[in-house]
């Protein structure tokens, strides 16, 4: 069951112009919240985003992270209303007779990560979808991806609950290795969630990013992300590159850092998409 179109909401559309609300169709929205298409009867359309758990700070922290990735010179969806439970945003729109150009893409990720901090972390916490993302600053990436991005889920219940005690055994012993496995890298601004669905055509064809986890945090941990399932080109690592060259062994350590994702879907799912199998998989490559 759809929420109803918030009255703050309704007060932007008249007060702008836009007219009414028309319809209301549903998007894709993850596994946080309903999203919908808003189309107001002067023929615009807008993104809603709705959540009836009211998650505190849910959406304050995601209109956040779009403007902080905005201003890094991303293309984003701009803000228009937030509320506790709801947030309004720019309708992107599709271009799907365009072919992406991978190679911007690439570019422009890459001169986001140069946004640099001298701290991992971030000014306050937010969320991967509805889990809270821990961001205390710290001073030493290998601790922050161990500590914020990997044990923290340890204590999740679907993890506790999947999880043999061998398993966290191998997960431990894989973060103690860290040091030895990821060469240093200075914080970089990450998208933090920067996964194909996150990556959008807009309708004047260019390529734009939603949902957003930002911190400063290890280039290569973002990049896992996108090495995943196979929808981002090549092309897109090679024009990366170009800007923010990364050291010798980059690719197979995307698989590593990936590591961070099978847990935080177990802390979700339990094991129903078989996340453990590839869990295990990284912890005996690696562990």
């Amino acid at each position: 069951m759809f929420q109803r179109v918030p009255r703050a909401v309704h007060e932007f559309l008249s007060g702008g112009g836009f007219g009414e609300v028309a319809s209301a169709t549903p998007l894709t929205g993850g596994v946080a919240n309903q999203v919908r298409r808003v189309t107001t009867t002067s023929g615009a359309s807008f993104v809603i985003k709705q959540n009836a758990q009211t998650i505190e700070r849910l959406f304050e922290c995601e209109a956040a992270g779009l403007q902080t990735l905005r201003k890094a010179g991303m293309r984003t969806p701009d803000v228009l209303v937030v509320g506790p439970d709801f947030l309004l945003l720019e309708d992107l729109g599709s271009a799907p007779d365009i072919e992406p150009d991978w190679e911007a893409f690439g570019r422009a990720v890459a001169r986001q990560h140069r946004h640099s901090n001298d701290r991992f972390g971030l000014d306050y916490d937010n969320y991967l979808g509805p889990l809270p993302q821990i961001n205390t600053w710290t001073a030493s990436g290998h601790e922050f991806f161990g500590q914020h991005r990997v044990l923290r889920y340890l204590s999740e219940p679907k993890c506790e609950q999947t999880l043999t005690d061998q398993d966290r055994r191998g997960v431990e012993r894989l973060v103690q290795r860290l040091p030895v496995l990821i060469p240093e890298q200075p914080p970089a601004l990450l998208h933090g969630d920067l996964w194909h669905s996150n990556i959008v055509l807009d309708s004047r064809g260019v390529l734009s990013v939603i949902d957003p986890a930002v911190y400063y945090g290890w280039p290569e941990a973002e990049l896992s992300m996108t090495r995943q399932y196979g929808e981002v080109p090549r092309a897109f690592f090679d024009a990366y590159n170009e800007i923010n060259p990364l050291e010798a062994g980059w690719w197979d350590r995307l698989e590593l850092l990936y590591i961070r994702e099978y847990l935080a879907v177990i802390a979700l799912f339990g094991n129903d998409f078989n996340t453990l199998e590839s869990l295990r998989r990284i912890i005996t490559k690696f562990g």
